[in-house]
């Protein structure tokens, strides 16, 4: 439920100020998020309408906005979900590649199956930026195909699509095959340490036993985040726990201090006698 008590609720423009705000700031995420955010607090027939005109506009940017409107329409409730998602499909065959980034991401927020099969014909695009909001579009649907392509993009040179497709099989999907579970073992030797700790999350979730060794080699390196500390906690296998202590031990004051709650539940959950189960009696399911 939309708070009418809001600071977005009293903004004092109408939305044809807010829009040509927009139209003037080619970077008007980074710069104004506030002027997106009571467009989409509004939700209403005129900002519709005003979207599917600007979805249609010579102005790539135009169409950007467009795109990021129908993402949220209707705030918490999805209002006109399908009007927007056809919109949006209409408009992966723009020539555009920051447009067609931007339908991807906002088809992700949408969710809506119907738009998969579009996406699927641009997983292989030239531009990463393209592949980008494919991954996102794609993430969250538990539909072989989705997943399929998923787990190619997990693969993709870019890091940015590599790192949310493997965020994408890891954790934003009920999914559980060996194909899938291969393909997050692999990420689990990226050069990247968030795509790594990102697989080491799904596979822990999995209680795949070949996470374990992966696991171990992570701890016991230099400390990139919180992933590999999370993937012990969901193990709870208590022959991590020194491993963790050690790792606790090596970080400097602030990541102590950032971490010291992950850490604590980790450690906590891999000590002997926890009532969280052990990994060595779990089996991959085939």
């Amino acid at each position: 439920m939309r708070d009418p008590d809001s600071p977005l609720a009293r903004a004092p423009r109408t939305t044809g100020e807010l829009l040509s705000l927009l139209r003037a700031d080619d970077d008007y995420l980074e710069h104004q998020p506030d002027t997106l955010a009571v467009l989409l607090w509004r939700s209403g027939s005129e900002e519709f309408d005003a979207a599917r005109a600007l979805a249609r506009s010579a102005s790539a940017l135009d169409r950007v906005i467009a795109a990021d409107i129908l993402a949220q329409f209707g705030w918490d409730v999805a209002e006109r979900l399908d009007e927007s998602v056809a919109i949006l499909i209409g408009m992966l065959s723009d020539p555009d590649e920051r447009v067609l980034r931007a339908v991807g991401v906002a088809l992700g927020h949408r969710r809506s199956p119907v738009a998969i099969p579009a996406l699927l014909g641009l997983a292989s695009h030239p531009s990463a930026d393209v592949r980008f909001g494919v991954v996102c579009g794609l993430s969250g649907h538990d539909r072989p195909d989705a997943i399929a392509a998923l787990i190619a993009l997990s693969r993709d040179p870019d890091l940015d699509v590599r790192n949310w497709a493997t965020f994408g099989l890891a954790s934003m999907v009920s999914t559980d095959t060996p194909d899938l579970r291969d393909a997050l073992l692999q990420r689990t030797e990226d050069a990247d340490g968030e795509v790594r700790g990102e697989a080491l999350i799904g596979l822990a979730a999995r209680r795949d036993p070949r996470v374990l060794p992966a696991l171990r080699h992570e701890l016991a390196g230099q400390f990139c985040g919180d992933w590999c500390v999370e993937a012990a906690e969901l193990l709870a296998d208590a022959s991590l726990r020194d491993a963790l202590l050690a790792l606790r031990a090596r970080l400097g004051p602030a990541d102590e201090a950032a971490f010291a709650t992950s850490f604590d539940a980790a450690i906590k959950a891999c000590s002997p006698g926890s009532p969280l189960g052990a990994l060595t009696s779990a089996k991959v399911r085939r």
